[in-house]
């Protein structure tokens, strides 16, 4: 995944924090405790980076060496056919090939990217992530006198990382206040993702499990499985993964077996809510 990684030096310090940024809250996961998440919320009025300072301090996190994981509100994905060239020169190519597809002026912003599977034409696809530069760099300056930041990746590839090496994997995952997202992924690779409007009850703690009516989903579902093989031409999900609010996943898992006579794995736990994952993949990557 690394994105961003290679705009800074290699951090020096021994044991990892990840976190992941959000505009309303900060969840961290500690390497030496994965199973306990720690939430802040980000007061009103408050800067982000006074927040994440503050949470540093709280936990006493100074000296470690820092995984950041930025939420959608940071960066645009856009996906292109890869320029012929080398791909050591692809990556100083990146502002020119980019400067249609911005709203910004490229050069105040840092730019990065990951390979995709090849078109159904055979065509070199690469999936290409921007995030402001100047915002980026008070992050980074904010941080650094009380950690080492080793890399500052992005949500739907950190959370790709949570998945087997060798899976042909499909990730049904929902935030919190966000829409349902489906994800391909092969080989730990973030290779096609679709939105499913229309599931934000999925998110309501005072609505019954039970009046939850899952049939829309289901053909969501079938329909987005449908258009990344067919149309795509991508592999065939062998897992099922699910990362969504833990007070409904029995009942997704159930009605998922019945239909595509699968059985779906949960990511999250009662200590892991699905908000907490981008930062535990972030950190598996590093473990590799």
């Amino acid at each position: 995944m690394g994105l961003i990684s290679r705009w800074f030096k290699p951090a020096r310090a021994s044991s990892s924090v990840g976190v992941y940024l959000t505009p309303h809250c900060l969840v961290a996961i500690d390497e030496r405790q994965p199973q306990q998440p720690v939430r802040r919320e980000v007061g009103n009025g408050e800067p982000l980076i006074q927040a994440l300072r503050a949470l540093l301090n709280e936990q006493q996190w100074q000296g470690r060496r820092l995984h950041l994981v930025l939420s959608r509100y940071w960066y645009q994905q856009s996906q292109l056919d890869k320029p012929a060239m080398p791909d050591n020169e692809l990556a100083q190519a990146l502002p020119w090939c980019m400067r249609e597809l911005v709203d910004q002026p490229v050069d105040s912003l840092l730019f990065d990217y990951i390979a995709l599977p090849p078109s159904p034409t055979g065509q070199a696809r690469i999936a290409v992530y921007s995030s402001e530069r100047e915002r980026l760099a008070e992050l980074v300056q904010a941080v650094t006198p009380q950690c080492d930041i080793a890399t500052i990746g992005v949500d739907e590839l950190a959370m790709a990382n949570l998945l087997e090496p060798g899976v042909r994997g499909l990730l049904l995952h929902k935030m919190p206040g966000q829409e349902l997202i489906l994800t391909f992924i092969h080989q730990r690779q973030w290779h096609f993702s679709r939105t499913i409007r229309g599931f934000q009850a999925l998110d309501d703690e005072q609505m019954p499990v039970d009046q939850f009516v899952f049939d829309n989903l289901l053909l969501e579902l079938q329909r987005s499985i449908d258009y990344a093989v067919g149309q795509l031409k991508l592999n065939t999900p062998n897992r099922w993964y699910l990362a969504l609010p833990q007070r409904v996943t029995p009942a997704i898992q159930e009605a998922i077996s019945q239909v595509f006579n699968i059985q779906s794995e949960s990511l999250t736990s009662n200590t892991l809510s699905p908000i907490s994952l981008p930062a535990l993949g972030i950190l598996r990557e590093e473990q590799g």
